[in-house]
């Protein structure tokens, strides 16, 4: 069994008001799956009001965790490029070093479910690279990111950082530099030039610690060539960490995901349940052409 340290580790969330329902449920499968490990988990926004963090800290209370707010001025993101269902926050994961002590973090998306312990991926040594990653299969833009011949594309909801190579290099920095220089080339934002920046310099991770939806749009041989049988074989059927990542969303009406449940399963077990079912999934519902004992059956599948 891997063991991590008696101290508190640092785990990192970026989100706003909108996506608060969202991050509760991936902070309640975070906590859920952890028992008896100490966490710190910041979250950085800009917006999140007063009475969303109360909520917010009822289900941090519940485990014993210890949760922080920390506000980002979006007066610094200016020039930034957010295309496809991105938006601004996407950037707040490049402060955490200047407003986060110690030498190592673990950022996660909102947008995903922990479904299981991150002991080990938490303890991977990462020396001599400025983050832990997985790839993302398929995905290189070489050419328009400057990338040497060779280095891969890696999927940011996910990352292990060593806080210190990226204070020390100026890693937001050179970042928001290649964004703001180079547009044409960013197609997924902070990520985009993430990997620009570190240019390979970032370790590998095996798929089970970010099993993001790409990897379900084609067959499993798909994906042989970046990863081996072992590998694939418990991304897929023991993941860590599911990453609902692309713009369909387990919220969605219309969306297909073998662990879609997860996401409901936690829901439940946040103070935002009642709410985010009856102001969202049924406005989807309400607003198709759907006969009602149809509509019943889904309510029930739903709430």
């Amino acid at each position: 069994m891997v063991k991590i340290s008696a101290s508190p580790i640092n785990i990192v969330f970026a989100s706003d008001k909108g996506y608060v329902e969202h991050l509760a449920v991936a902070m309640c499968s975070l906590f859920e799956n952890n028992c008896g490990v100490i966490l710190d988990v910041y979250v950085l926004n800009s917006d999140i009001d007063d009475a969303n963090w109360r909520e917010l800290e009822k289900i941090a209370n519940r485990y014993g965790q210890n949760l922080i707010d920390i506000k980002i001025s979006d007066q610094d993101l200016g020039g930034l490029v957010t295309p496809y269902h991105l938006t601004k926050q996407t950037y707040y994961r490049l402060f955490i070093p200047e407003r986060i002590q110690g030498s190592k973090a673990l950022y996660l998306d909102a947008d995903i479910v922990v479904n299981g312990s991150i002991a080990e991926l938490y303890s991977t040594d990462i020396s001599g690279y400025y983050l832990g990653a997985v790839l993302c299969p398929a995905l290189e833009w070489h050419k328009d990111l400057e990338l040497s011949e060779g280095s891969k594309y890696f999927n940011a909801g996910v990352m292990l950082i060593d806080l210190s190579m990226w204070r020390r290099d100026h890693l937001k920095e050179r970042v928001f530099d290649v964004v703001r220089m180079k547009p044409w080339a960013i197609q997924f934002a902070d990520q985009c030039g993430l990997n620009s920046v570190v240019n390979g310099r970032w370790k590998q991770l095996p798929p089970k610690f970010n099993l993001q939806g790409v990897f379900f749009e084609f067959e499993t041989e798909a994906y042989s060539s970046f990863f081996s049988k072992e590998e694939l074989e418990a991304a897929f059927n023991q993941p860590v960490i599911v990453h609902y990542s692309g713009s369909d969303k387990p919220w969605h009406f219309h969306y297909i995901h073998p662990y879609r449940s997860l996401y409901w399963k936690y829901l439940r077990k946040t103070p935002f349940d009642h709410l985010f079912s009856r102001d969202i999934t049924m406005k989807k519902i309400a607003g198709r052409c759907i006969p009602e004992s149809v509509k019943r059956i889904l309510r029930d599948l739903f709430l």
